[in-house]
């Protein structure tokens, strides 16, 4: 078979086949289109894997890398700074559809239950806490649901699991050494750095929430409502352990109490109502004179945040938020009081400013659901109490000020 160049401006020029030749021609094509198309899909798979893993590694350094977890969300879509943790833990347990957290507590209750990983948890049987360890599977949807609860999480504390039989221990900061030029020869000058150990020792916390066993075993939209409840009430305790927690067992030591924090008085012996900025102006003067960086966030009452939005100039036009502190996130939590004693007032608050970076939450991966069945029998309702353990380590106490007499 021939063809005229003439009539081909480009490209073939001539082709030319045997006819016994054809056949062998077109099952080789065949074969050489099957074995292009298996690489390439080998490849495409490998690629793909790849690209889960990174996702999955992006997400594991958006919980504050090797050193543990951030209060911040992860841009990594579809894999929770959580769920990175949990999935490198147990990747098994991630296998498969994802059991409900209403079909846990089915199983706690002694209902009928439809997950075999729901069933596979409670066969192990209650742990130190009388209750039930949730799944690896449920726990980051908690988790994730506490952060956004949390006002400090949200500043940027970070949250390290630890295993359940091990406590934390790292090194903190009260000072750096001081650095001084030399002479040739010169000795170089001795400044000795203020390092301390922290060590978080997990104290127990807890919450029971009760519901009708027909709401339990008919309800709709529990998933959420259930992951509201419980990641709420550890929030809020965690917020308030934080922020002003005593120290005194079981309660953890929070920035309030840690000595080395900056306490900036407001308004003399008896507070002060707000009028402008001036307070946060006074404790980030503190924090950046200890040559600590620039506060990440104040926290407050939901009173002092509504005050300051309310602050107006002499034209009683809305005061505008000075420029060093328009990149300061303002956030408000109730685990601030507005009922603080200062002097002859009993109506103050307190304002918490800081690098929240350097508040760290160290919590036992597993949390224990269990259940209370003599609490509300008579009403037929069924009581479940939650156990998580928790402690708080505040790394650098100079990073953080606290304003007191807030009215």
């Amino acid at each position: 078979m021939t063809t005229n160049p003439k009539s081909i401006p480009r490209g073939l020029q001539f082709v030319r086949a045997e006819v016994g030749d054809v056949k062998q021609v077109i099952a080789d094509l065949g074969q050489s289109f099957r074995d292009f198309k298996a690489h390439h899909a080998n490849e495409l798979k490998s690629l793909q894997a790849g690209i889960d893993e990174l996702a999955v590694r992006q997400a594991g350094t958006e919980m504050g890398g090797s050193a543990g977890v951030t209060g911040r969300r992860p841009d990594a879509p579809g894999v929770s700074r959580f769920e990175a943790h949990y999935r490198r833990r147990d990747p098994q347990a991630f296998e498969g559809a994802k059991p409900e957290l209403a079909d846990f507590l089915r199983g706690v209750a002694g209902m009928k239950i439809k997950s075999d990983v729901v069933r596979a948890a409670l066969s192990t049987g209650s742990g130190p806490d009388g209750g039930f360890t949730v799944p690896s599977r449920l726990a980051p949807s908690i988790l994730d649901a506490m952060v956004a609860e949390s006002a400090t999480l949200n500043a940027g504390a970070r949250l390290e699991l630890i295993e359940a039989s091990s406590t934390y221990t790292t090194a903190a900061v009260d000072s750096v050494p001081t650095a001084a030029w030399r002479l040739e020869r010169g000795a170089v000058a001795e400044s000795d750095p203020g390092f301390r150990a922290v060590v978080a020792a997990p104290k127990s916390l807890a919450c029971y929430f009760r519901m009708s066993r027909e709401l339990l075993a008919d309800g709709q939209d529990l998933e959420r409502a259930l992951n509201v409840v419980i990641s709420q009430a550890f929030a809020l305790a965690m917020d308030r352990a934080g922020l002003r927690g005593s120290g005194t067992n079981p309660e953890p030591r929070g920035i309030r109490n840690t000595t080395g924090v900056h306490i900036v008085p407001h308004g003399g012996a008896a507070g002060a109502v707000l009028t402008n900025y001036g307070p946060l102006f006074n404790a980030v003067r503190d924090i950046l004179a200890a040559d600590h960086a620039m506060p990440t966030a104040a926290i407050m009452s939901p009173r002092s945040l509504v005050n300051f939005g309310q602050l107006a100039d002499t034209t009683n036009q809305p005061m505008r938020v000075p420029a060093l502190l328009e990149n300061l996130q303002m956030l408000s939590t109730t685990s601030v009081p507005n009922d603080l004693v200062v002097g002859g007032s009993s109506d103050c608050s307190e304002l918490y400013l800081g690098d929240f970076t350097q508040l760290t939450y160290v919590m036992r991966e597993n949390v224990s659901i269990g259940l209370l069945r003599e609490a509300f029998a008579t009403t037929g309702e069924l009581a479940f109490i939650a156990h998580a353990r928790v402690d708080v380590a505040v790394m650098r106490p100079k990073s953080f000020a606290v304003v007191t007499g807030v009215r």
